[in-house]
């Protein structure tokens, strides 16, 4: 209690109002592979424009990209989005698209004939680098009356001088000029000028020296791995505003100009240093500045444009492994271990035993998000029956789990890249119903239904079963998507992969449980280190009741109870510092089977009498 030292005033404040807050309901994690983004990153889109922008579009090798656009066009707003490829012993398969530009330090080798003032000729590669020290430079004099004339072996320029009868040279340094410049094969190989025009000397064979390659300078990767990336183009120009020492780059994506960074500069102390620009504005291309530390204007990349080559999307060998992934290193569905605010897990497409037991493995681990499966593709009613008993041609444990619901069959499109029809996985579409329904109703309520169970975007079912088919499928815990003259495609099912008969075999039960579990767990820390006592208690009990029969009200519950007082909490419990809430609900089932019955009277029957 505090100590009061003097007269005086003094105010004291206790606080009532802690409140369970609200949390999210119906955001969507996704694994699968995608033509780009980064891998084993989850990245939140919240739109399919977003999605492509991260993602890219549509490709053959997988459904996710269907499965996301699916997601958007049937109510969903929040997807988290986890692109994976294959690890082999433990390092990534996929490469990033990359290009080393050089920079401007290319040297031509030179070679001096002569004696200056005299008959100085200085030859010059055409092609600046080292590979012109490999050119070399003759001038002979042989025999009598003979004409100038030039001979290129090789790389091997000799000169034949003239000569008079007396066999004197007669050739002067300009003579020598015109004929190297005229012949082809010598033009082609290296330049000569001379001030002097006296008579050349003979000099023997000797090599051009001091030929200096460009070096490295920059190395331009794709922003993420993927063959994506080899369709990215760089084009390096001088730059606008001072061009001798600053350049623009332009960069292309399948030919388009999509990007451009104006006045660059390699010198690290100034703000317009290109990995500064680059790497923090960039939606394709990261760089990496390789020249040294005194960037002077030379270092800069040379003029010209280069494509990307060697990206690898990592897909060869890609197993289930790779999209359950590692607890440990936060891969497959353990990269989203940091996000909290996830409610429904998928792996459109992905259907070997394996991973839907891993799926629901993880779903049951976190308890507080529903993993969402379809049957393989192209399966009979009695097919998927079996798949998911685990009998039959297949031999895996049956799936059973409150925190999984497993939908058939597949869903049929047009698809965008071929303007053909396409089967896909029902996934997609059944997230973003489940968006849809908590979005019109409450979390309770099933995502099932010709209302909040309605599927847009597609054109048919790659299966139509019959009610007798349904009457089979349904009592299995498959939820099937069927289509009905009047109402078009929908959700005809909501029960969880549950064998027990029991509350949570049914979705929106469990997710009713989810919900008030989570709400009310992340919201009731205020107690901890409290004092376990009457007054703790009561205070827990008047923050939780607001809550549920608000719920109630809106039909959540029948009715529920909490209890928190000495009969939940014993001495016994007090002295391990433990203290227990009892929270009692009564879950509102849903209407499934309605049943009509028609009664014929006689026409002089009293139908109070009757009723």
């Amino acid at each position: 209690m505090t100590s009061y030292l003097s007269p005086g005033v003094y105010t004291r404040e206790t606080d009532f109002s802690f409140y369970v807050k609200q949390i999210s309901t119906s955001s969507c994690g996704m694994v699968g592979i995608a033509q780009k983004g980064p891998i084993n990153q989850p990245i939140l889109v919240t739109s399919w424009e977003q999605f492509v922008r991260s993602f890219g579009s549509y490709i053959q090798d997988g459904y996710l990209a269907y499965a996301a656009r699916l997601f958007f066009d049937n109510g969903g707003q929040v997807l988290y989005v986890n692109r994976v490829a294959h690890y082999e012993s433990g390092s990534l398969a996929a490469k990033k698209s990359l290009v080393t530009l050089k920079n401007r330090r290319s040297v031509a080798g030179t070679l001096s004939t002569g004696a200056l003032g005299i008959d100085r000729i200085v030859w010059t590669a055409k092609t600046a680098g080292a590979a012109g020290n490999n050119i070399t430079i003759a001038l002979v004099a042989t025999g009598n009356d003979t004409p100038l004339s030039v001979e290129v072996t090789g790389q091997a320029i000799t000169v034949h001088l003239a000569t008079d009868s007396s066999g004197d040279v007669t050739s002067t340094a300009a003579d020598v000029i015109t004929a190297v410049t005229e012949h082809i094969g010598a033009s082609a190989l290296a330049g000569a000028v001379s001030t002097d025009s006296g008579i050349v000397t003979p000099a023997a064979v000797s090599n051009l020296t001091g030929g200096q390659d460009s070096q490295d300078t920059l190395t331009i990767s794709a922003i993420n791995e993927g063959a994506w990336g080899d369709d990215i183009s760089i084009e390096v120009l001088d730059g606008t505003v001072d061009p001798a020492a600053e350049f623009d780059i332009i960069v292309r994506y399948k030919g388009e100009a999509v990007e451009m960074f104006r006045n660059l500069g390699v010198d690290e102390s100034k703000s317009n240093h290109i990995e500064l620009i680059v790497n923090e504005r960039s939606d394709y291309i990261t760089v990496e500045d390789l020249a040294p530390a005194s960037n002077g204007a030379m270092d800069r990349p040379a003029v010209g444009s280069s494509v990307l080559t060697g990206g690898d999307d990592g897909l060869t060998g890609i197993s289930d492994t790779d999209y359950i992934g590692e607890s440990s290193r936060h891969t497959g569905v353990y990269a989203f271990d940091e996000i909290d605010a996830l409610n429904i897990l998928a792996i459109p497409g992905v259907t070997t035993a394996p991973v839907i037991a891993g799926g629901i493995s993880y779903a049951e681990s976190r308890k507080d998000l529903l993993f969402i499966a379809e049957t393989p593709i192209h399966l009979e009613p009695a097919e998927a029956v079996e798949f998911r008993k685990g009998e039959g041609t297949y031999t895996h444990a049956a799936f059973d789990s409150s925190y999984a619901a497993l939908y058939y069959p597949w869903l049929e499109i047009t698809d965008p890249l071929t303007s053909k029809s396409k089967v896909i996985p029902p996934t997609g579409a059944v997230a973003g119903c489940i968006a849809r329904s908590d979005q019109k109703s409450d979390v309770w309520n099933a995502p099932a239904g010709i209302d909040r169970g309605r599927i847009y975007g597609v054109v048919s079912l790659s299966y139509n079963t019959s009610r007798a088919e349904r009457d089979v499928l349904y009592p299995e815990g498959i939820n099937v998507i069927a289509s009905f003259p009047d109402t078009g495609i929908d959700i005809w099912g909501q029960k969880t992969l549950q064998s027990q008969s029991s509350a949570t075999d049914r979705i929106n039960v469990r997710r009713l449980m989810m919900y008030i579990e989570e709400a009310i767990s992340q919201s009731a820390r205020f107690v901890v280190f409290e004092p376990n006592n009457s007054f703790t208690w009561r205070a827990l009990v008047r923050f939780i009741t607001p809550f549920l029969q608000n719920i109630k009200s809106r039909g959540g519950f029948y009715d529920f109870r909490v209890q928190c007082d000495g009969e939940t909490n014993t001495a016994a419990m007090i002295d391990q510092n433990q203290l227990v809430c009892r929270i009692f609900v009564k879950p509102t089932r849903t209407a499934e089977f309605v049943e009509l019955s028609f009664v014929l009277t006689a026409t002089g029957a009293n139908f109070t009498e009757v009723l």
